[in-house]
């Protein structure tokens, strides 16, 4: 679906927000708007592109501008940092749409210690909350992604994981503030009490609770979020496996599952073939496989569990395993990648590993499948995409993130994106990739702007049911079809079909 925006009401919008939020708060030079575009989109594109940058501070700028946009019917694009570059970065589904950067919404507003919990706006990155734990001289780790510079709240939203005990970042969530299309603002869960004692601590309501509606949707925009905090270990250890048979990987995975079920391995560990997860930094292109794993806690309980975890995994032939130990208040002097995102440090490594094929104009695409945890399923779909990989261009480069009773398969395509049919090529090999795997019932989680009817389309169960639900909500709580149209698949009435 290829669609634009009127130019005329949108023109009238931007003056109406240069009234409303102040000249500085919107942008519309063609150099402010480069930095919002789809930066993995072949760089002579400009299908998903933005007519203007409206930068709230407040909740109540953010009322003014869903106002403005409901009385001129003028479509918004919303992010907290829009750093996910794999997945369209900020740049909006529909060309013209005007983009709402939440990125001056970044504060910290309250840190619990005895709870363990912060209460943040969209634009608090991870390298933010990072800080303001460590100069605070708070007890609490944040869990990060391999890449400090995102949202928080976006990437949770997103379904957005880490690597520390709390790396399930949407079960982290507790209470959010959400301002509805309607410029009405809605707290979930026990916040639904004005003057409530545990917003950020009871993640429940009194009757339906609304969370999970705003979590890769276009029903709201969520403007505060009680996020979970790990407490300080004495020591945390950073661990890893290699080894090169694909034999292996069947017996290691069904191991690290019973680890992670009796509570062993508290954290989610990393799975990846052709990238180094061991003694050196991560680096693509290294043959064989890596897995990454952390222990946290009391210095004896971490060095028992570790020799459990040793003893079942080098009983799997082909298997080595080493480790490194840090106590905490060692933890600011970690450099290595791995260590430091088991530690929940925030970093930009992973950025320039990803940038080796092409330099700066690499662009990358993952593809995100969902499947069981069970050793035997995952070597035959490794299987499967090594054979749907050989039919493309692209090598078979991916990482594999455990989740207990579940695990995210992110095979990765590298292209230059000032190629033209290269980077084409990157994108009609997801499609392929990703119809192939649907229809053996391996689903994605998470998709760029690209492929969002795609994959939406893939499930369908019931004629869509899931779909047509989704369109009975927007159309109920955003009736004039402002908020992000096309997220997830959803569209508003007058742009269906």
């Amino acid at each position: 679906m290829s669609v634009e925006l009127n130019d005329a009401a949108g023109e009238r919008a931007i003056e109406a927000l240069r009234v409303a939020l102040g000249a500085d708060a919107v942008l519309t030079s063609s150099e402010n708007l480069r930095e919002y575009r789809d930066p993995y989109d072949f760089k002579g594109s400009d299908e998903y592109t933005a007519s203007a940058v409206v930068t709230p501070r407040s909740v109540e700028e953010v009322q003014a501008v869903l106002r403005i946009a409901n009385e001129l019917h003028v479509r918004l694009w919303t992010f907290g940092q829009g750093r996910n570059n794999a997945y369209g970065g900020s740049a909006p589904r529909v060309k013209g749409s005007i983009l709402v950067s939440l990125r001056e919404m970044n504060r910290v507003l309250e840190v619990n210690d005895d709870l363990a919990y912060a209460l943040i706006e969209p634009g608090v990155r991870f390298f933010d909350l990072h800080d303001h734990l460590r100069a605070g001289n708070h007890r609490l780790w944040a869990s990060i992604p391999d890449l400090g510079w995102g949202s928080v709240i976006g990437n949770t939203l997103e379904y957005g994981r880490g690597y520390t005990p709390y790396g399930e970042h949407p079960a982290t969530a507790c209470g959010l503030e959400v301002v509805l299309a309607n410029g009405d603002v809605l707290r979930t869960g026990v916040g639904g009490m004005s003057n409530s004692k545990t917003w950020n601590a009871y993640p429940w309501s009194f009757g339906p609770s609304h969370a999970g509606l705003f979590f890769q949707s276009n029903f709201g925009i969520v403007t505060k979020m009680g996020v979970w905090l790990m407490r300080q270990p004495e020591v945390y250890l950073s661990g890893w496996a290699r080894f090169h048979d694909d034999d292996a990987v069947g017996p290691l995975v069904d191991a690290v599952r019973e680890l992670m079920l009796e509570g062993t391995i508290r954290n989610l560990p990393l799975l990846a073939y052709g990238i180094n997860l061991g003694e050196g930094e991560a680096t693509v292109g290294e043959d064989g496989w890596g897995l990454r794993f952390a222990l946290y806690g009391r210095a004896g309980m971490v060095d028992a569990q570790y020799e459990i975890v040793r003893a079942a995994l080098e009983a799997i032939a082909g298997v080595e395993v080493g480790r490194r130990l840090f106590r905490w208040d060692e933890r600011d002097k970690v450099e290595n990648h791995n260590d430091k995102v088991q530690g929940g440090i925030p970093g930009m490594e992973l950025m320039d590993v990803f940038m080796t094929a092409y330099g700066e104009d690499t662009g990358h695409l993952d593809l995100s499948i969902v499947g069981p945890l069970i050793g035997s399923d995952l070597v035959e779909r490794i299987s499967t995409l090594r054979a749907l990989y050989a039919q493309t261009e692209f090598p078979y480069l991916v990482g594999i993130l455990l989740l207990q009773r579940s695990l995210l398969h992110i095979s990765t395509l590298f292209f230059d994106t000032k190629d033209e049919r290269q980077t084409r090529a990157a994108y009609d090999t997801y499609a392929f990739l990703a119809e192939e795997l649907a229809r053996t019932g391996y689903p994605i989680y998470r998709t760029n702007i690209q492929h969002m009817d795609l994959v939406a389309d893939t499930f369908d169960f019931n004629n869509h049911a899931q779909r047509r639900f989704n369109e009975l909500l927007k159309d109920t709580l955003d009736p004039n079809g402002i908020l992000s149209p096309g997220k997830q698949g959803i569209w508003p009435k007058a742009m269906r079909g």
